[in-house]
């Protein structure tokens, strides 16, 4: 049971730029849909894009990681 919750926490905990970056789009959008009433569309057009450059980033980080390593 103990390896099944490891392996678990380590799916989400896997890369740790990608987990604190998406926290922090999720956490910009809130504040700016919320706290400066944006437009619902606006939101979702910014959740999109940001979530994109994030993941993009943290592909390109990894792989030059890997490139590092051979």
């Amino acid at each position: 049971m103990r390896e099944i919750l490891t392996s678990l926490i380590g799916l989400f905990l896997d890369d740790e730029f990608l987990a604190i970056a998406i926290l922090a789009v999720v956490a910009a959008t809130a504040f700016l849909t919320l706290g400066l009433a944006n437009p619902p569309w606006w939101a979702g057009a910014f959740l999109l894009l940001s979530t994109v450059l994030v993941l993009a980033g943290s592909v390109l980080r990894t792989a030059r990681k890997n490139a590092r390593r051979d």
